[in-house]
């Protein structure tokens, strides 16, 4: 990801819940959201859904590491 796109992440993160709101209503007006059941938004969601399967979450990292931590203690 880019250093733009992650500032404006991190924009967005640190907005309230109604600038949120208000954001989500201009994209939409913009056209750059898709609307809710359009066929925009289904093609959109078949694009990305899955698209990070393969990249193992934080907790998943950490019960790796730890089953692993376990399983050289108890070969010690």
């Amino acid at each position: 990801m880019s250093e733009q796109v992650q500032s404006i992440v991190e924009a967005v993160r640190g907005l309230d819940p109604q600038q949120r709101r208000e954001l989500t209503e201009a994209l939409l007006a913009l056209n750059v959201l898709p609307l809710a059941g359009s066929p925009g938004r289904k093609l959109l969601i078949d694009a990305i859904q899955g698209k990070y399967r393969h990249i193992p979450t934080s907790s998943e990292e950490f019960i790796n590491r730890k089953t692993e931590e376990v399983a050289l203690e108890s070969r010690r």
